[in-house]
């Protein structure tokens, strides 16, 4: 894998093979192509892409991606536990209630985490359209496919080998500033600094003021359990020696959650590891959130399956035609043969003068000759009338699909021992946001009135935000249960 953060003055990359650091890049770029986290030009950024990635031998195109948490909205809910059904809903509302925006302006995502049993916390992520178009935009420019993005802050504390953390990273042009208590983190600060030719002393006091601040805020609402002198904190990036002394908290150093080079400073490059953590899930990370930011708009859907089992079926239908025709044409051929053997026969009968006996043996077998062309052509005509059956439902179950889910697999047979009572069945195998999305799927399958019967057979979750499902719909169950019987 490879992971990749862009800032404002430069792009960092490393790629991981395993648990391993195998290569990792450190590269400035021209001031003005990235401002604040937005990728402003993005031609000349997805080149530099491209070129660092060749020039250090680096072909791996999947990617897990850092967004700038600068202009991102990231908000706490707790709520009552919830059925699983009613969380999607729920958390629609209260981010429409909590969001300072208007959520067609943002792209969001979240993860509910239990902390009691009649508690949850929601944690709620909003990324400004703009800034996240650009990046995935650029990322296409260069070839790169992004399969995870997270939030730079999130990234950061996955770092914290402890639950109760207050994390900072400072580049040259902004700074994070990240407060976790038991694994959540409650509070994300990311700013960047007025100038960028200010002095060191200068963005020192400017970093150091926006902790205390972040602290005080903190303990305002938190007077029973305050963040205290005893709180560990992680120093990341520029400045970490100078800041890490003049710290009132217990500074540690970062634990190695991955094997690294003996060159390799893990500290300069704590977002990189922090993305690729999200998807090792090194036991010493204790961050409780791992939330894909990624857009679902840009999330390649698996709909091909359903194209392939559809051309699949044509294939088949496709190729017991072929043999059918190949069947009917060498009936057809035996037919005009024997057609030809009736006329000579005709003819040497008349002249000889003999009898119609042989004539009519000859019609005999004309006659058989079209009886096992018609036992030909019937199966024809069904194969013909059941791939329009088929087809029709395949159809039917994939224009229904919602955008919220995931397609894998479409299984289709039939049941039963007599073919005049068969059912026919269909089992629909898929991955879903949640489970209400699924309830619909299947309400708009059974409103079609094609099945005798719409059922989820099984329903399980995956992840925080991933259902599997398997839907089955059945036509004259009846019949066949009562075949059974």
């Amino acid at each position: 894998m490879i992971t990749i953060d862009i800032e404002d003055n430069g792009i960092k990359i490393v790629q991981l093979k395993g648990k391993r650091v195998e290569k990792y890049i450190d590269a400035e770029i021209a001031s003005g192509l990235v401002q604040d986290g937005v990728i402003l030009d993005k031609e000349t950024i997805a080149f530099h892409l491209q070129d660092l990635l060749h020039s250090n031998g680096i072909s791996e195109k999947k990617v897990i991606l850092g967004v700038s948490g600068i202009h991102s909205i990231y908000r706490l809910v707790r709520t009552p536990v919830l059925p699983k059904a009613m969380m999607g809903e729920a958390v629609k509302r209260e981010m429409g209630r909590v969001m300072p925006v208007s959520l067609n302006e943002i792209y969001s995502s979240w993860q509910a985490e239990p902390v009691s049993n009649v508690e949850n916390v929601i944690c709620m992520i909003g990324l400004p359209r703009n800034t996240v178009d650009a990046l995935l935009e650029t990322m296409a420019l260069a070839g790169l496919e992004v399969t995870i993005m997270d939030v730079k802050p999130l990234a950061l504390a996955r770092v914290a080998d402890e639950k109760d953390a207050v994390v900072i990273n400072v580049q040259s042009g902004s700074f994070d500033i990240v407060v976790m208590i038991n694994g959540i983190p409650e509070l994300l600060r990311c700013l960047s600094f007025p100038n960028t030719d200010m002095a060191d002393d200068e963005k020192m006091d400017l970093i150091k003021g926006e902790i205390s601040r972040t602290i005080s805020f903190y303990n305002s609402s938190h007077k029973a359990a305050p963040i205290s002198e005893n709180t560990s904190a992680f120093v990341f990036g520029e400045y970490r020696e100078q800041l890490a002394g003049q710290l009132s908290f217990s500074v540690k150093p970062l634990v190695p959650m991955l094997t690294y080079p003996p060159e390799f400073i893990p500290e300069d490059f704590t977002v990189n590891l922090g993305l690729a953590l999200k998807e090792l899930k090194a036991s010493n990370s204790q961050i409780r959130i791992n939330i894909n930011s990624m857009p679902v708009t840009y999330v390649q859907k698996p709909r091909s399956v359903a194209q392939i089992v559809a051309l699949a079926g044509i294939l088949v239908g496709i190729a017991v035609l072929g043999y059918m025709a190949v069947i009917t044409g060498q009936t057809l051929q035996n037919t005009k043969s024997l057609e030809l053997q009736v006329e000579d026969a005709r003819v040497k009968v008349a002249a000889r003068q003999g009898t119609a006996t042989e004539i009519e043996k000859l019609e005999s077998n004309l006659k058989s000759v079209a009886t096992e062309l018609a036992y030909y052509q019937e199966p024809l005509l069904s194969y013909a009338e059941a791939r329009e059956e088929i087809n029709g439902d395949l159809s039917r179950v994939t224009s229904l699909l919602p955008g919220a889910i995931d397609l894998e697999r479409i299984d289709y047979g039939k049941s039963g021992d007599d073919k005049e009572i068969m059912a026919t069945e269909w089992n629909v195998f898929g991955i879903a946001a949640d489970e209400l999305v699924v309830v619909n799927y299947c309400n708009y399958l059974r409103e079609t009135g094609r099945y005798d019967r719409v059922m989820v057979s099984q329903m399980e979750r995956v992840e925080f935000n991933e259902v599997s499902f398997i839907i089955t719909l059945i036509n004259n169950p009846d019949q066949v249960l009562e075949a059974e019987k």
